[in-house]
């Protein structure tokens, strides 16, 4: 086309020639032809495949699972030299493949609602850097949507917000749709659901069927997952905030003057107008303000911490090492012991923080202060000498320290605390420390106690041997002779 173009203009063969980078033969050849001849084809190169074609394509007709592997085994003993890689380019291009073809939902006023969270980045709160959520509610007749974004999506945040979207749409539709999160579903055989019991306490206060979409189908709750793609796009992408609050001020105006004032494509009406219609069939609210919790158990530790969403916070002590029940609220933790509501305590934001409050811990009993362990207690409970007599035993390095104040203790059980005290004065005058010697002495009082020497008097010094240390001694002379050196 270029060669017969330029020799319209009026240019030479040599002159095409020259321009087009061919040769002025070439340019001769074409401009002699009327018509530019077809290209020809090259034929197909024939595949060591090719003659199990028709036999693959009727195993996949009948059996459209079977797998590239099997195939190729089945076709290798009908004669088949090629490589598996070929079998299975062939199988990935003329397998039957089911699309899945989708069916509109339509819903009546007032039927459903969907519910979802989009993750939303981060955003820093008070020099912590915590996970940005969002909360979209839509109704699935009027599409009329509430948006609320949060830090957390723990259960009480998750049925706080549902209180807070009911209330502004006026009413609680008959059903909510839900995926499959923590806070919905427990367990899930199939259709078969156990859902999370804080969340059957509240559907059932406001009279709501709460259901749990199919797994990995994103389509059967299409409606809200669309509206989390509407915030992304239309509101959150570009928009600057100062924080939370200041978020969800901008997000507000946005639904109430954007997202529910603009026509649906779906619907063909304005979500605002069309929930006029809706609201009337929407469940009545409670008269009176529903405030459920979520609930939970925690043990208590013995420094009187309890803990609960990767923070910890003091409760009074007389809670130390017992198990509580935790009614947990957007804002506070309500700590149970049975019954009985002991304290209430202020939620703190974020993660791994512990708040103490020090009223938590007075006139708790204080712990044995400088006087060691409760086994020491009980053996200086003996008597006046007893705490001497058990010094005497550490520094005499009689058998384990531990296992010689035990047996000394079950002495006293077994001949009496003021035996075993007089038996200790008797040892201590002889500077004796152990458990064996006291027993002696404890043997022979029964015995024949008129053998044993008379009792000391009160107030007998406790003296403790030491071990002797040789000292070389040297003549003065010698000191005198080093000087000199």
């Amino acid at each position: 086309m270029d060669i017969k173009s330029l020799a319209a203009e009026g240019l030479k063969k040599t002159q095409i020639a020259n321009r087009l980078g061919v040769d002025r033969s070439t340019v001769a050849k074409y401009l002699a032809l009327e018509n530019v001849p077809p290209r020809l084809k090259r034929k197909a190169p024939s595949l060591k495949i090719d003659p199990f074609v028709n036999h693959l394509k009727a195993r996949l007709a009948k059996y459209s699972e079977l797998t590239a592997e099997r195939l190729f085994r089945e076709i290798v003993e009908l004669g088949y030299s090629g490589s598996r890689r070929t079998v299975r380019r062939f199988v990935a291009n003329v397998r039957p493949h089911h699309e899945r073809v989708y069916k509109p939902v339509e819903t009546l006023p007032g039927e459903q609602a969907q519910v979802d969270w989009g993750h939303f980045g981060t955003i820093e709160i008070d020099g912590q850097k915590l996970n940005l959520y969002a909360f979209v509610f839509v109704l699935s007749y009027s599409r009329m949507r509430y948006v609320e974004f949060t830090t957390s999506q723990d259960m009480a945040t998750f049925l706080a917000c549902h209180s807070r979207a009911i209330t502004y749409v006026g009413g609680c539709p008959h059903e909510i749709v839900y995926d499959n999160a923590k806070t919905v579903t427990l367990e899930r055989v199939g259709s078969v659901v156990r859902f999370h019991p804080d969340l059957l306490r509240y559907a059932a206060a406001y009279g709501f069927k709460a259901r749990a979409c199919w797994i990995r189908d994103p389509e059967s709750k299409g409606k809200v997952e669309s509206t989390v793609k509407y915030v992304r796009q239309d509101f959150f992408y570009a928009t600057e905030f100062s924080g939370l609050e200041d978020l969800n001020r901008q997000g507000r105006t946005w639904y109430n003057e954007v997202a529910n004032q603009k026509v649906c494509a779906a619907t063909g009406e304005v979500p605002a107008q069309r929930l006029v219609a809706e609201r009337q069939f929407l469940l009545s609210l409670p008269t009176k303000a529903v405030e459920l919790p979520a609930e939970d158990t925690a043990r208590v530790t013995k420094t009187c911490l309890v803990s609960w969403g990767s923070n910890q916070y003091s409760v009074p002590h007389r809670l130390a090492r017992k198990l509580v029940k935790l009614h947990i609220y957007e804002d506070r933790l309500d700590v149970f012991l049975g019954d009985e509501k002991v304290v209430t305590l202020p939620r703190c934001r974020g993660k791994g923080q512990r708040i103490i409050q020090d009223e938590h811990y007075e006139g708790r009993s204080p712990g044995p202060s400088g006087k060691g362990s409760s086994l020491q207690e009980r053996f200086e409970a003996i008597g006046k000498v007893a705490p001497a007599y058990l010094r005497g035993v550490a520094k005499s390095q009689t058998g384990h320290l531990r296992e010689q104040a035990e047996s000394i203790l079950a002495l006293c059980e077994t001949y009496g605390t003021s035996e075993v005290h007089q038996a200790m004065e008797r040892a201590a005058t002889f500077g004796a420390f152990s458990y064996g010697v006291l027993k002696r002495i404890l043997e022979r009082q029964q015995r024949a106690p008129e053998a044993l020497p008379e009792r000391p008097s009160e107030g007998v010094p406790v003296t403790v041997a030491a071990p002797a240390i040789a000292v070389q001694q040297r003549s003065l002379d010698y000191y005198a002779k080093a000087g000199r050196a």
